[in-house]
């Protein structure tokens, strides 16, 4: 469900938000395997923020 308010991930206020759960990404190297980390904590995210940075929409 979209709302509007503020973006936790860029501090942009009055914008449409959805709720989302970040992710960390790490590519796999040749010395390094890929890893992929989804944290727990909900947040709520704007467009830009959701089309530049790795996450998971709820």
């Amino acid at each position: 469900m979209d709302d509007i308010g503020i973006c936790d991930s860029c501090g942009f206020e009055r914008v449409e938000v959805v709720p989302v759960r970040r992710m960390y990404v790490t590519p796999e190297a040749w010395d390094t395997e890929e890893n992929v980390e989804v944290l727990d904590d909900v947040e709520r995210w704007c467009f830009p923020c959701r089309t530049s940075y790795p996450h998971q929409v709820l």
